[in-house]
């Protein structure tokens, strides 16, 4: 539970900001922070000298998923609560999401350092690390305590399974995924990685099971269709594990998807006696593996310099670096840091251009729809 918004700062001031301030909490504290936004930034106009309600409107922002502004909001709490590890994690936690990686760990770190009890800053922590594919000690260790602290949260059981799935202990992936699901067995992450472990256990039709319910949420979830198609090779019918190794072959981005779809799409096409495809598709990922790792090398580069350019503030180098990126390699992450940048020189049309083909080659996250929403409504003059 987050601890209360701005304590007794505004006891002493004019009842409507406290009255303003008192439903502002009331509203996220129930999850309603779009609601809480507009109080909280006019009380922040008016106390620009409380960090706690800038605290209070990065969290809103946060909740919302507009990133860049929950960063310059929760920039401002930290320097003026530079002891808070909420403050800390939550700008972490921006950072995270938004693909700033290299600033985002420092300030999970020193939320672990500032309250070695705050669990999220521990799972924070691990999930970035793994979703980086960097399986350190520091983030076993992360994901570990974060577990420890709090047994029954379901997604740092998770982080922890897909960090052992990934150095290939699927016996203790699986455990952890167990306990996950049985912790929450709504969530189709869970899902996803419970398949993948039963998969290589050898356990088929129960892996299959768990794909299709992930299809039925996220039909173009290139993971689980790759498991789909897997799972049905591995039964023997390789003319219905075309259609999800086609569809995932498509929709890949990251180098392992592609890897995966490339690979099962071989084995599928010479099961099938199409030989020519399979040959073609096997000289693919000859290719594939050949460039990977200039292109990652590449890659981290740019994101790097874009992260140290978005800092700054100079957006056009943003620009120029992301653009590089996109001409490598096209994520959804990338394509909304770029509209991002492209939005703050009001270049409103190759930030809507961004925003668009994120939503078309990842999901339509509410962050996404805002941002497409802001752009849309910008005034006509700004539009060039």
């Amino acid at each position: 539970m987050i601890v209360p918004l701005l304590g007794l700062l505004l006891l002493a001031q004019a009842d409507p900001d406290l009255e303003n301030l008192n439903t502002a909490e009331r509203l996220m504290n129930s999850g309603r922070c779009a609601e809480a936004l507009p109080l909280l930034k006019a009380l922040s106009a008016r106390h620009p000298e409380a960090p706690t309600l800038r605290y209070g409107l990065g969290r809103c922002y946060f909740e919302t998923e507009d990133y860049p502004a929950a960063i310059s909001s929760l920039r401002d709490a930290a320097r003026g609560l530079p002891k808070s590890a909420e403050v800390r994690f939550f700008l972490g936690s921006a950072l995270g999401v938004s693909g700033n990686i290299p600033e985002a760990i420092p300030e999970l770190r020193t939320a672990m350092q500032l309250d070695p009890t705050f669990q999220p800053a521990y799972r924070a922590f691990g999930m970035f690390r793994v979703q980086q594919e960097q399986y350190s000690k520091e983030a076993l260790q992360a994901l570990e305590t974060a577990v420890r602290l709090d047994p029954k949260d379901g997604r740092a059981l998770y982080w922890l399974g897909e960090f052992h799935r990934a150095l290939g202990d699927t016996a203790l992936a699986r455990r952890h995924f167990e306990h996950a699901f049985q912790m929450d067995p709504s969530d189709p992450t869970v899902w996803l990685g419970l398949g993948r472990v039963l998969l290589d256990d050898g356990e088929t039709d129960s892996a299959l099971a768990h794909f299709d319910d992930v299809l039925r949420l996220e039909p173009r979830l290139v993971p689980a269709l790759l498991g789909r198609a897997r799972a049905l090779y591995y039964k023997g019918q390789a003319e219905q594990a075309l259609a999800p190794a086609e569809t995932a072959h498509t929709n890949a981005r990251g180098f392992e998807d592609e890897r995966g779809a490339t690979w099962i799409l071989c084995r599928i096409y010479r099961a099938l006696g199409r030989d020519a495809e399979a040959q073609n598709a096997e000289y693919q990922l000859s290719a594939l593996e050949s460039t990977f790792a200039s292109e990652m090398t590449r890659i981290r580069e740019l994101s790097e310099q874009a992260a140290a350019f978005e800092a700054a503030g100079n957006l056009p180098k943003v620009v120029e670096v992301l653009e590089a990126h996109l001409r490598i390699r096209e994520t959804d992450e990338i394509l909304v840091r770029l509209g991002d940048a492209y939005f703050g020189m009001r270049r409103l049309a190759d930030a809507e251009r961004c925003y668009v083909r994120a939503s078309q080659i990842g999901s339509l996250t509410p962050g996404l729809e805002q941002r497409l929403r802001r752009v849309r409504e910008a005034p006509e003059r700004d539009r060039r």
